[in-house]
């Protein structure tokens, strides 16, 4: 069962190394044939004992991986029509889960059921933007018309992918509800379905707690409903570990199912004949599944909650069996039944956190009887230890104060609040002011919960920014781990910290001395971009600004700075005000030490103190030359534009022109006073745009490669075609973001080639947009 479970988890790890999904009449059916002829052959000709495993693990793995690709195609199938991106279309479906209200209007997933353009079924998440927003409930059925777009995220390294996550959750695309009469509710949904339950009990909170910071923290533990969770509390969560909390996870499913032992206990003793019916361990594990089903149900029984409820009620199951089973056993089948029922468990963090946390637990449980009156103390910091690679791995960061807060928080909250949370969702439907006053209670202890959480995160070490470090590192950590938590006595056992060590040692590469790599990050509809030297870092603009939950400087260029061991600025350039360029740059102040900052007018950036670009400004940094070309004083065009800081970096051999937003005016304006402007990689101005990239100025510049940085499919079509016929016209070979993701240009200190990286071609998955193209 062991080898077999983990082999057909293995097979399931296909989808990490195909660039697209694989020809099925072809390999489909010859794994499948191969895996049925290995195992018949077991059977029939009753293979010695020494191929016998080799047989079932070979055609477990063949299994899992013809599985996995059978399901992968499957949710491709319903993505939504290329044909249909950016067009209107008539669709009908089923509200799929609780909308989220948001200051800029309302988001929810959608079912589609039909469509007027031709047959589509398939699952779109969609936002509503309206000023008056109709009563949307969950389970009702819709007719919308809607504008949307396949799966697209942002391709950057050591950001979120959004492309997996959708891929993961069965999301065939997104898009948005356009203005017309024809929105209207076609049916209500079940007034009882759990979903419908669970938009009530989220109004109810709401209700009752009002504009209160812990609301959100209620309704993510009661319902799952984590919207009006603030930015501030995600940051404090994240610095101390503590996240994991918040989801509706393996911890919370088994608690509530501890829960139902409690009543049964309680009969059990009022009726002691039924001691002679049915034992009361395995009464309570009944109950106890029932009330974990209930909660999972709760929690939207979503695909994570799938799987922890799996998990919990296998669990369940070994320990109330007659007989004795080996914990590995019961471990074991959980895995293969987690992976059966979402054969895509494996692009989820959430996955390998809960199994590695679970078997790092049961492995030391055997060891604790000999901790005494410290074993819960010494687990949880062997815990937060053991799972320091896969979080560095997954989140690029580490909670140095996790284990203190992990100690205190997760049996506070899994002893005082849940109870109290659940209690008033019991409550609720027949005692509503009841119900209000103890979920009240239970947002009091959650403010004193965070106040602790907040004092901690306001340590300096709180959280531990790593580099992106190679899996191969990660996995020297964990067997560096595995081995220093080896029993006293074994061989080798302090190798572990040693294997350990390249954990918080490793440092990405970087340019040597007079060599320099430019690197323009996928922000969508906007620029940020990174120039780094051998001991300096530059950063010139910063994508765009979004929402509050949408900050480029956020999500995007703080992780690739981290991720690339950096930890403050030497200069960051916001080239104007436009937000597509300026939106990001507050989050990076914030965030980290920037030693100057340098903008085109003074109403820039007011917060902070702040110097004007202006042409002529020069410096120098390892070698290499950075050169401000414009704007100048005496330029006469006041548009905010056509005024950009337009940047030049070079050494003795190689050169890049950072044009940002500039358009013709300045184009010729710059061509005139005969600036310097010749260079081999042009950031092309303002995106693309028909006003802009001129004739005169494309071929002063002369360059070899022109970057667009556009937002896919966006309203303003750049690069405009008659723009990108131009720089064909001069020869010029041109790259977008939108399908190269990062791009990465090394500058080498000889007359040798720049080197190229895309991202998103180098990263090429099966979840990913470009395939399609």
């Amino acid at each position: 069962m062991r080898s077999f479970a983990v082999s057909f988890l293995v097979g399931t790890l296909v989808l990490w190394v195909l660039p697209r999904l694989p020809e099925m009449r072809v390999l489909f059916w010859g794994m499948v044939a191969m895996a049925l002829g290995m195992l018949a052959s077991m059977a029939v000709f009753r293979l010695p004992l020494c191929l016998r495993l080799p047989a079932t693990l070979v055609s477990a793995l063949l299994l899992g991986a013809c599985y996995t690709i059978w399901t992968a195609s499957g949710v491709k199938a319903d993505w939504l029509p290329q044909a249909w991106e950016g067009q209107d279309v008539l669709l009908t479906g089923t509200v799929a889960d609780v909308p989220e209200r948001r200051a800029d209007g309302l988001r929810f997933l959608l079912d589609v059921e039909q469509a007027d353009r031709g047959d589509y079924h398939g699952r779109l998440r969609l936002a509503w933007y309206e000023d008056a927003l109709p009563d949307i409930r969950a389970g009702d059925r819709w007719q919308l018309l809607v504008r949307g777009k396949r799966p697209n995220g942002f391709m950057n390294p050591g950001s979120f992918d959004y492309e997996q996550w959708l891929f993961s959750q069965r999301i065939g695309g997104s898009g948005y509800v356009r203005k017309s009469g024809q929105n209207q509710r076609v049916s209500h949904g079940l007034a009882f379905s759990p979903n419908a339950i669970r938009q009530r009990v989220q109004e109810r909170i709401q209700t009752a707690l009002g504009d209160s910071p812990e609301t959100g923290l209620v309704q993510g533990l009661a319902v799952a409903y984590r919207s009006t969770i603030s930015p501030q509390q995600w940051e404090t969560l994240r610095k101390t570990g503590t996240s994991h909390l918040l989801a509706i996870s393996g911890l919370h499913i088994g608690m509530v199912a501890g829960f139902g032992f409690l009543p049964v206990m309680l009969v059990w003793r009022l009726f002691p004949t039924l001691y002679t019916r049915m034992p009361v361990r395995v009464a309570g594990g009944i109950v106890g599944g029932v009330f974990a089903c209930a909660y999972a149900l709760l929690a939207g029984f979503t695909i994570p909650t799938q799987r922890a409820l799996v998990m919990v009620l296998v669990l369940m199951l070994g320990l109330l069996w007659r007989r004795q089973i080996p914990f590995s056993i019961t471990l074991a089948l959980a895995l293969l039944l987690v992976v059966l029922i979402d054969p895509l468990a494996s692009l989820s963090a959430g996955f390998w956190l809960s199994f590695g946390a679970v078997s790092l637990l049961a492995w030391l449980g055997m060891r604790r009887h000999r901790q005494g009156k410290m074993a819960f103390l010494w687990v949880q910091l062997a815990l937060s230890l053991g799972m320091l690679p896969l979080t560095a791995g997954f989140f690029g960061s580490v909670s140095l104060v996790s284990p203190l807060a992990n100690l205190l928080a997760i049996p506070y909250v899994t002893v005082l609040v849940v109870p109290l949370i659940l209690l008033g969702v019991l409550l609720t439907g027949i005692l509503p002011g009841v119900a209000a006053w103890v979920w009240q209670a239970a947002a009091l202890l959650l403010q004193g919960l965070m106040m602790g959480l907040d004092w901690l995160a306001t340590f300096s070490l709180s959280s531990l920014y790593l580099p992106l470090v190679p899996l191969p590192w990660l996995l020297l950590a964990l067997a560096g781990f595995t081995l220093l938590w080896l029993p006293r006595g074994m061989p080798g056992r302090w190798l572990g910290m040693a294997l350990m060590l390249p954990l918080a040692l490793f440092q990405p590469e970087k340019p040597e001395p007079g060599a320099f790599r430019l690197s323009v990050l996928d922000v969508g509809q906007g620029l940020a971009s990174v120039v780094q030297t051998a001991n300096h870092t530059l950063v010139f603009d910063t994508g765009p600004r979004v929402s509050d939950s949408f900050d480029s400087g956020e999500l995007v260029v703080l992780p690739w700075l981290y991720g690339q061991g950096v930890r403050q600025l030497d200069t960051l350039v916001v080239s104007h005000a436009d937000n597509d360029h300026s939106g990001g740059a507050k989050a990076i102040l914030a965030a980290m030490p920037v030693a100057k900052v340098l903008v085109n007018a003074a109403d820039v950036l007011t917060d902070h103190q702040t110097n004007l670009c202006l042409s002529g400004q020069s410096w120098h940094w390892d070698g290499v030359e950075f050169t401000m070309v414009h704007p100048s004083g005496n330029f006469p065009e006041q548009k905010e534009n056509n005024r950009s800081c337009v940047l030049k970096i070079a050494n003795q051999y190689h050169s890049v022109l950072l044009a940002a937003d500039i358009e013709r005016p300045a184009e010729q304006w710059l061509v005139k006073q005969d600036a310097d402007l010749r260079a081999d990689v042009l950031l092309l101005p303002h995106h693309g745009s028909k006003t802009s990239s001129s004739p005169a100025f494309i071929k002063t510049v002369s360059p070899q490669l022109g970057i667009v940085t556009s937002g896919y499919l966006n309203r303003f079509h750049h690069p405009h075609p008659s723009v990108v016929r131009r720089y064909e016209a001069y020869d010029v070979k041109l790259l977008d973001t939108v399908e190269s993701g990062e791009l990465r240009l090394d500058f080498p200190v000889t007359d040798a080639p720049w080197r190229l990286r895309e991202w998103r071609k180098a990263q090429l998955h099966v979840w990913n947009r470009s395939l399609e193209k």
